[in-house]
């Protein structure tokens, strides 16, 4: 009989190992809804192997056991690849695209339109409904609220976080890049260029990179980021002449982004944003010396739409959350970008499964605090800094359960720092 048995108890322990796996991660990721989906999994396998020693249950128990294991194989044959991922963005366009107005984003909003001034009030002309949200977001320290006041202005991290930001302000002379007069262009066979751009990017420290040729519609059609004091620029067309854009992608620490939204999560964002400047402005540099012109789009000025370009250039698929996902990182990635009119061979946009996977899951349409990524197919920008601002701004909101960031070199203590002794 145990010789029998055999085959359905390896099936048994094996569908409990998984179930017990899955309620483990759920306790760590602090998912109550999954702990008690992987909970009811380890009583009912192991219930199905009692069933298999008790003579009225037995044939019930091998049956359940073997359906179990052709759903198993079932799912990991894999689908039919989704034919609109292949084509990557231009398989979800619907009717015409109109190019984004930098003006609208909520960053722009609130960076670049001081109160009172002529941009100001030329803006809130044009969109009256939405002065009073925004002065309220103003209020509440801007777009991600008062840097550090969840971890009560932790002075240390927040420096960390402020240092970083700035050094793709110090990169603004290397964002437009022509050639030298007596430079002229290297005749450089696409296949040669591609790599040597390629590798360049790689050792520079770019861990995901693609190419794709440029689609116009992800340019934004009127500046609305101010860094440098350029007001003149404010509400000015976008223009580019470039014919490919070459996309990068840096990958962020788990640990730190773990944390969020604790300062160590910005720390981290403020970290990678400046290795991808770094990154972009160097790469612009070495593609002019090659005798093309060239613009590198990062944390302080973007011509255009990163994901979508992303996308394009094949590093990922566009997530329910309105971010890039990746097969190597996930979410977990900053992103810049290059133009060109050096000739490039492109990538191919891939199928992760991203889109179909985020059509059923809806876990973060379910945890999403402001309902910024809601059921449907429109992710809302607005409502997602919204609550970034209000959550940066409540000091009683903690991390998730197991998830913060334990380096020491970013903790926090638990009481104010005290003044050290002059005895």
């Amino acid at each position: 009989m145990t010789a029998v048995l055999t085959p359905f108890l390896i099936l048994d322990g094996l569908f409990l190992l998984m179930a017990l796996l899955f309620t483990w991660d759920s306790h760590r990721e602090g998912e109550r809804r999954a702990l008690k989906v992987g909970l009811a999994g380890v009583i009912f396998t192991l219930a199905l192997g009692l069933g298999l020693f008790l003579p009225p249950f037995s044939l019930w128990a091998k049956l359940l056991l073997g359906a179990m294991a052709l759903l198993l194989v079932l799912c990991l044959l894999p689908g039919r690849p989704n034919p609109q991922a292949l084509m990557g963005c231009k398989g979800y366009i619907v009717g015409e695209v109109e190019r984004f107005d930098e003006r609208d984003t909520v960053f722009a909003r609130n960076r670049s339109l001081p109160p009172g001034s002529e941009d100001y009030k030329a803006y809130y002309r044009m969109h009256p409904e939405r002065e009073e949200p925004d002065a309220k977001r103003r209020a509440l320290g801007g777009t991600l609220g008062r840097v550090g006041s969840i971890d009560r202005e932790h002075r240390p991290n927040v420096s960390m976080v402020k240092a970083a930001m700035h050094l793709p302000l110090y990169l603004r002379d290397g964002e437009r890049v022509e050639p030298e007069p007596e430079l002229p262009p290297l005749p450089l066979q696409p296949e040669e260029a591609t790599r040597r751009v390629k590798g360049f990017a790689r050792h520079l420290g770019a861990a995901l990179v693609g190419i794709c040729e440029l689609d116009r519609r992800w340019l934004y059609s009127h500046r609305g980021e101010i860094f440098y004091d350029n007001w003149q620029d404010w509400g000015k067309e976008i223009e580019l002449s470039h014919t490919f854009a070459i996309v990068v992608a840096v990958e962020m620490d788990l640990e730190l982004v773990g944390g969020a939204p604790h300062t160590p999560s910005v720390v981290e964002s403020g970290v990678n944003y400046a290795k991808g400047a770094y990154i972009a402005t160097l790469l612009a540099h070495f593609i002019a010396q090659l005798g093309y012109p060239a613009r590198a789009h990062h944390l302080r000025h973007y011509d255009l739409l990163l994901v979508p370009l992303a996308v394009d250039a094949g590093l990922g698929e566009m997530g329910r959350n309105g971010y890039l996902i990746t097969k190597e990182f996930g979410p977990r990635v900053r992103l810049a970008a290059v133009t060109t009119t050096l000739p490039l061979v492109p990538d191919k946009p891939v199928d992760l499964g991203v889109q179909v996977f985020c059509n059923r899951c809806l876990k973060c349409a379910e945890t999403c605090p402001s309902g910024a990524s809601p059921r449907g197919p429109r992710w809302s920008s607005t409502a997602c800094r919204s609550g970034s601002s209000t959550r940066s701004a409540a000091s009683t909101i903690g991390p998730r359960s197991g998830r913060t960031a334990t380096s020491a070199w970013l903790s926090v203590p638990t009481a104010a720092p005290t003044a050290p002794s002059t005895a």
